[in-house]
């Protein structure tokens, strides 16, 4: 007969050698199974879930480019890696532009190429009237969704609310600001990303 020792050590070696397909234990009969998510392509469906997650993850990149600005770190490559990954500069159609009205622009309404893009995130000088709304900075950014429109086939969504941004210099008050986003599935990637950015004031009297 084995010894304790040796049977011990039989049985370890018998599960070494068993196939990685086996998990080995007094109740080992169920076949491994790798769970993955299927990434998404620009054929799937939007659903409301991915829109929503979208609008946090763009609140969230605000929020980070301030971060590292305050860290007196490389904030402009955060700004335009958060830029390409929320917007749709990879996506879009020959002949067509990326549309962005900006909350604080005046003379230059609206932007379409990464250079106003920066221009308006960090103030990188393009144009004179941009101070670099995500380097104010801010270090909270709620936000609530009025509603979200998902036409037939779920090619592209549109959504619109409210955000509340807190700034750093004074984290007692909160500036209020409305939005709507248009999305569409990036061609490369199948994430979600902007087409269209409008953000604006609310009406003040």
């Amino acid at each position: 007969s084995k010894s304790p020792m040796k049977a011990a050590i039989l049985w370890f070696t018998l599960c070494a050698a068993a196939s990685a397909f086996v998990q080995c234990g007094p109740s080992a009969v169920t076949p491994r199974r790798v769970l993955a998510t299927k990434a998404k392509s620009d054929k799937d469906p939007i659903t409301a879930e991915e829109v929503r997650a979208t609008v946090k993850a763009w609140t969230e990149g605000i929020i980070d480019i301030g971060k590292v600005f305050l860290a007196k770190k490389d904030y402009k490559a955060t700004a335009e890696k958060m830029i390409l990954n929320s917007y749709a500069f990879d996506s879009v159609p020959k002949g067509s532009k990326l549309l962005f009205k900006p909350t604080l622009a005046n003379e230059r309404n609206f932007r379409h190429d990464l250079d106003e893009f920066l221009s308006y995130f960090v103030g990188d000088g393009v144009y004179s009237e941009d101070g670099g709304f995500a380097i104010k900075p801010w270090t909270k950014i709620r936000f609530d969704i009025y509603g979200i429109y998902i036409p037939d086939g779920g090619k592209t969504a549109t959504v619109s609310g409210c955000y509340w941004f807190t700034p750093h210099a004074d984290p007692d008050t909160e500036v209020k600001v409305e939005y709507s986003f248009g999305m569409l599935r990036a061609k490369s990637t199948g994430k979600l990303k902007f087409y269209l950015h409008h953000s604006s004031l609310p009406f003040s009297g």
